[in-house]
């Protein structure tokens, strides 16, 4: 698969919205900023998986189809490579946290081991403590399991129906949780309403596999994004006290998702450029990017390390008192722990996939 520089610059852009709703959200004072939703640099992550992991069933499908070859081989390969990028770092942190007695690893313990969490969360209607952002995890893997099989064995004709099909399925039943019921976990964490993000990355690979492209299209979509942000920002970010708006504004993800596929429409086709084309082929911010899945999987344990280990040696002890300041604190450990994540066993582990091949 080639490589997509833009792509990596966007994951760090993802991972950063995450760390500012985690770390520094709820201090912010300025009514513009707090009506931003930081936190859905999960959903831009959803829209990338989908388009990410649906190239790649796309593209041994039609290998395979080519070749008459059986496609079970590949299917494997796909669930042992997804396993090898996402289990071992994810597993080893549970067994470390559950060895040393952290907080409610021990009541968490089967929903974390089964990649269910969101579920709990769902029924449950309340978050998990530090273990909150394993929801999208599980979202996730519950996506890798069922869509494989949907895209690789469903005939290539009803591929983009059941792709939209999927899109507006989650749109509707998303609808239907946050203004019918009271289940915001479940509206916000299940892997079918978070199937309008994963189904737009999705209709973004057919769309390159199957479909035409988007080359001859690409400065409409450069225009559109545009007018995309003007409209969230007029509708949802402007601060209104009218309670029309607030409950809007309760709805705001599907619009992101959309803008989010279109960043990635223009990142896949290498069209960012001037400033943005810059930072987003920096070297550092592609090697955020790259390390992504650690800066996510370790982000919310950073504190408590800090206050309880960190924080009583000499040479990690600091005296802060914003919270901005302590997340750019935090955000180099976290790059320290992540990258040492990456190279002692990420980067080792990742590269057993060349013995599984599509």
């Amino acid at each position: 698969m080639k490589y997509i520089k833009q792509l990596d610059g966007l994951r760090f852009v993802a991972i950063f919205m995450v760390l500012i709703a985690h770390w520094v959200e709820n201090s912010f004072e300025n009514p513009f900023l707090k009506n931003i939703p930081f936190g859905t640099g999960v959903t831009f992550f959803f829209v990338i998986s989908g388009f990410l992991i649906t190239r790649i069933l796309l593209g041994f499908k039609l290998a395979n189809e080519a070749s008459e070859r059986s496609n079970w081989y590949s299917i494997k390969s796909f669930y042992v490579r997804r396993t090898l990028r996402i289990f071992p770092i994810y597993y080893l942190l549970i067994l470390f946290l559950l060895a040393v007695g952290f907080q409610n690893t021990r009541e968490l313990l089967p929903w974390l081991l089964s990649y269910s969490l969101n579920i709990k969360m769902g029924i449950t209607n309340a978050y998990t403590g530090n273990f909150t952002h394993f929801w999208s995890l599980a979202v996730e893997e519950q996506f890798y399991i069922f869509w494989a099989f949907l895209i690789v064995f469903l005939p290539k004709k009803y591929l983009k129906g059941l792709i939209l099909g999927s899109i507006l399925f989650s749109i509707g039943l998303r609808f239907y949780l946050v203004y019918y019921t009271s289940y915001w976990a479940a509206a916000n964490g299940l892997v079918f309403t978070n199937m309008h993000s994963l189904g737009l990355g999705a209709l973004i690979a057919w769309q390159v596999t199957i479909g035409d492209g988007f080359e001859k299209h690409i400065q409409k979509y450069k225009s559109a994004l545009i007018y995309l942000l003007i409209i969230f920002c007029v509708v949802f970010v402007f601060p209104y006290s009218s309670p029309f708006f607030e409950k809007i504004r309760r709805f705001s993800d599907p619009f992101l998702a959309l803008i989010y596929a279109v960043m990635v429409v223009i990142a896949i086709n290498g069209a960012f450029t001037c400033g943005m084309k810059r930072f987003l082929e920096n070297k550092i911010v592609l090697y955020l990017g790259k390390i992504s899945y650690g800066l996510y999987v370790y982000h919310l344990f950073i504190g408590h390390l800090y206050f309880n280990y960190l924080g009583k040696c000499r040479f990690f002890k600091i005296h802060l008192e914003q919270d901005w300041e302590w997340a750019i604190y935090f955000f180099f450990i976290n790059i320290i722990l992540a990258s040492a994540s990456w190279f002692l066993i990420e980067k080792p582990i990742i590269g057993l996939k060349k013995y599984f091949k599509y």
